[in-house]
C-alpha cells in the first residue's frame, strides 16, 4: 500500500526540473541579449565619439588654415573689433551681439564673429557626415575664442596667436540617443625665436657640423659683456638643437644640452639618423634632450620687395654723392650721408624703413647702418663685397638699438641667389658706446627666408642674430660669433666658438607649432 501511494512522483520531479531548466535557459538567453545590446551600445558610442573627434579636427583645420580663416589684424577684421583683456575674448564691434564672447558655430545664426564671410565659411566647415560601415555619422562643432595675443614677431612684423575651445557633438544619423560631446583646446603658442646658440631645421645627417676647436657657451648682454669687467659668461646655456644630426669633427665642448627628435649616438645614415655623431673629441656637458617632434619655424614676412639690380659702392659711385645715394635707393640728406674722407656711407632711415637693391661694398669703403629703437628695418636684396659693414647707435643712449636686415636674395628671374649675404670677405662690427652694447646680439638681426647660403666670419668686437630657417649658414675663420644662428644647415668650418646671448630668449618671439590639448569627452542625451 505504501509503495502504491508514491506512484507518479517521478513525473512531478521531472516537471520541477524542466521548470528550473527553463528558468536557467531564459536567464542565459536574457544575458546573451544583454551582452548583444551592450556591444551595440559600445559600438554606437565609439562611432559617435569618433565622429565628434572628426569634428574637432575639421574645426582645427579651419582655424589653422590662413586661407580659410585669416586671423584678425587686417583691414576687413581690425584688432579693434576685439577686447583681448577678457577670456573668452569679447566682441566689441561688428558682431551680432556686442560685448559677448567671440563664437563660431555650425549654425551661422548662433555665431558671434565680426566678419560675415568667416561665419558663413565656418558654418559649412563646422558640420558634416562620415560613413562607418552601414552607418552615417554626423558632427556639429562650435568654437569659442578663449584668448588672443598680439606681439611683434622676430623680424619686425606683427603677429597674432589665438587659443580656441572647440566643442563637437558626434552622433549617428536616425539614432537620437547616440550622442557624444568632445571638447578640446586648439592653441598656437608664442615661442622664443632664438632659444639656442645654434639650431638647424634640416632633419637629416650633418645638419650641424662643428670642426676644429670650438666651445659653445652663453652670456647675457643685458647684464654685461662676455669678458672683462661685468663678465656675464656662463659654462651653461650654450644649447644646440637640430631636427636631424649634430656631427662633431674636432675638439668641441657644448656647454649645454643637445635637442633633437633623433636618438642614439653613432654613425648617421639616411635610413637611421642619429642625434650625435662624434668624429673627434666631443663633450656635451648637458643632456641629449629628445624633442617630441620636428620643430618648424615660420618663414619671415617682408613688407617691401627690393629691386634685383646690383650697385657697387665705391669711389666711382660716390663721385657724385647725390646720384650715388639715389642709385642705392636712398636720398642724400634724408636717409643717406657720405664722408669722402673716411669713405663711409651712412644709411639712417630715422624711424622709416629703407629699401635697397643688391649692394657690393668695395674694399676700403665702409657702409654704416644706424640702429634705432624700435629697430631700423633695412629691406635689401643682397649684401656682399670686400669692404666693411658697421652697425652704429646714433643716440646718446644706445641700449636696445638695432638694425633688422631683411634679405630678399632674389635673382632677376625670381629664383633664389646662391649667396645673398657674404660677410666672409668683409670686416663687420658694432660701433656702440658701451662694452656690453657691442655684444648685444640683437643689434644686427639678419632675417632671410630663401634657400641660399649665408657666409660670414666671427668677430671679437661684434654680435649678430641670424634667422634663416631655409638657408645654409657657413661660419668661417677663427674669430668667435656672439649671438645665435637658426638655419637649415650650420657648418662651423674653422675654430670659431659660438657664444649664445641669453637675452634673446626673453625678448624675441615667433608663433610656434599649433597644439591640440585639454581633450575631454562625455556622452550626452
Amino acid at each position: 500500500m505504501h509503495m502504491r501511494q508514491e506512484r507518479g512522483v517521478a513525473l512531478v520531479i521531472a516537471l520541477f526540473l524542466m521548470a528550473a531548466l527553463s528558468v536557467v535557459s531564459a536567464s542565459l538567453m536574457f544575458l546573451s541579449q544583454t551582452e548583444t545590446y551592450a556591444s551595440l551600445n559600445y559600438r554606437m558610442m565609439s562611432q559617435a565619439r569618433y565622429a565628434a573627434e572628426g569634428g574637432v579636427n575639421k574645426a582645427a583645420n579651419f582655424l589653422l588654415d590662413g586661407v580659410q580663416y585669416p586671423v584678425p589684424g587686417t583691414v576687413t577684421d581690425p584688432l579693434s573689433n576685439y577686447d583681448r583683456t577678457k577670456s573668452p575674448v569679447v566682441c566689441v564691434a561688428g558682431c551680432t551681439t556686442l560685448n559677448a564672447p567671440v563664437v563660431l558655430s555650425w549654425n551661422a545664426s548662433q555665431s558671434n564673429y565680426p566678419v560675415a564671410a568667416v561665419r558663413t565659411a565656418y558654418a559649412a566647415a563646422g558640420q558634416g557626415t562620415l560613413t562607418a560601415g552601414n552607418s552615417t555619422l554626423t558632427y556639429k562643432t562650435t568654437a569659442t575664442l578663449i584668448a588672443m595675443q598680439v606681439f611683434d614677431s622676430y623680424g619686425g612684423t606683427q603677429n597674432v596667436v589665438q587659443t580656441w575651445s572647440v566643442s563637437a557633438d558626434g552622433g549617428i544619423q536616425s539614432v537620437s540617443n547616440a550622442k557624444v560631446e568632445v571638447v578640446a583646446t586648439i592653441e598656437t603658442p608664442k615661442v622664443a625665436a632664438n632659444s639656442y646658440a645654434a639650431f638647424a631645421t634640416y632633419s637629416g645627417c650633418d645638419a650641424i657640423q662643428f670642426h676644429g676647436n670650438t666651445t659653445v657657451n652663453s652670456y647675457d648682454s643685458s647684464v654685461g659683456p662676455p669678458s672683462g669687467a661685468g663678465n656675464s659668461t656662463e659654462s651653461t646655456g650654450g644649447d644646440v638643437g637640430t631636427n636631424g644630426n649634430l656631427h662633431i669633427w674636432g675638439s668641441v665642448d657644448v656647454q649645454g644640452n643637445l635637442y633633437t627628435p633623433k636618438s642614439g649616438v653613432g654613425n648617421c645614415t639616411a635610413g637611421a639618423v642619429t642625434g650625435l655623431t662624434d668624429g673627434g673629441s666631443a663633450t656635451v656637458d648637458g643632456s641629449m634632450v629628445h624633442l617630441p617632434t620636428i620643430v618648424n619655424f615660420p618663414l619671415p614676412v617682408f613688407s617691401a620687395t627690393p629691386p634685383t639690380t646690383t650697385v657697387t659702392f665705391d669711389g666711382t659711385l660716390m663721385s657724385n654723392p647725390a646720384n650715388g645715394c639715389t642709385s642705392l635707393g636712398l636720398t642724400l640728406g634724408t636717409n643717406c650721408s657720405y664722408n669722402s674722407g673716411t669713405k663711409t656711407l651712412t644709411v639712417d632711415g630715422n624711424g622709416s624703413d629703407v629699401t635697397m637693391p643688391s649692394v657690393v661694398v668695395a674694399g676700403g669703403y665702409t657702409m654704416t647702418f644706424a640702429g634705432h629703437t624700435p629697430p631700423a628695418n633695412i629691406n635689401i636684396n643682397s649684401l656682399t663685397g670686400s669692404g666693411n659693414i658697421e652697425v652704429a647707435a646714433n643716440l646718446v643712449t644706445d641700449t636696445g638699438q638695432s638694425v633688422v636686415m631683411k634679405i630678399a636674395g632674389k635673382n632677376s628671374d625670381g629664383t633664389d641667389m646662391a649667396t645673398p649675404v657674404d660677410l666672409a670677405s668683409m670686416g663687420w662690427k658694432q660701433n656702440a658706446s658701451g662694452a656690453a652694447s657691442r655684444y648685444d646680439a640683437a643689434a644686427l638681426q639678419i632675417v632671410y627666408g630663401g634657400t641660399g647660403t649665408i657666409s660670414m666670419t666671427g668677430n671679437p668686437q661684434s654680435a649678430a642674430t641670424i634667422y634663416a630657417p631655409n638657408a645654409n649658414f657657413a661660419l668661417q675663420g677663427t674669430a668667435d660669433l656672439f649671438g645665435s644662428v637658426l638655419a637649415k644647415t650650420i657648418d662651423n668650418g674653422g675654430n670659431a666658438s659660438i657664444h649664445y646671448d641669453r637675452r634673446l630668449s626673453r625678448d624675441f618671439w615667433v608663433a610656434g607649432n599649433p597644439m591640440l590639448g585639454s581633450f575631454t569627452w562625455n556622452t550626452s542625451q
